[in-house]
């Protein structure tokens, strides 16, 4: 059985993504790019944010990395700027992090069994995350034109 001491791999938040992308830039952020620990640490927290757990003042933190890395992915497909912010409906949050969940937790298998995909990850991912607000946007326009 795999087992993995999840106290040893510390923590990713926010500000650990944003020096990943000031360092590297932002596909630094993407699964396949990310290091080991934190890919993990990710798939926890999407996990937990999907489940809607670690948000009752347990003894949980919250998840502090995977919906800013979400909302930033989801920007880098398409999503409309307005202003100083973007508009990002529940449903569609809620698709991307599964594609995103899908996406950390293949890559965790891919090393793993030490193989690679054809199509890298990250590619994949922006891939499914364009069609996803683009389906958004067709939505959000046929709803406006009944």
């Amino acid at each position: 059985m795999l087992r993995l001491e999840k106290a040893t791999l510390g923590k990713f938040g926010a500000q650990d993504i944003v020096s990943l992308i000031t360092s590297q830039g932002w596909e630094a952020v993407l699964p396949d790019a990310l290091q080991d620990h934190h890919l993990v640490l990710m798939s926890d927290q999407i996990r937990e944010l999907l489940s809607g757990g670690g948000w009752n003042g347990g003894d949980r933190e919250p998840p502090s990395a995977a919906l800013p890395l979400t909302l930033l992915l989801l920007t880098k497909a398409g999503v409309n700027r307005s202003g100083d912010g973007f508009e990002v409906g529940l449903e569609t949050l809620h698709e991307a992090l599964c594609l995103l969940n899908t996406a950390v937790d293949r890559e965790i298998v891919n090393r793993m069994l030490q193989r690679k995909d054809a199509i890298p990850i990250g590619t994949g991912l922006i891939r499914g995350l364009q069609m996803l607000v683009q389906h958004a946007k067709e939505e959000a326009e046929s709803d406006c034109n009944a």
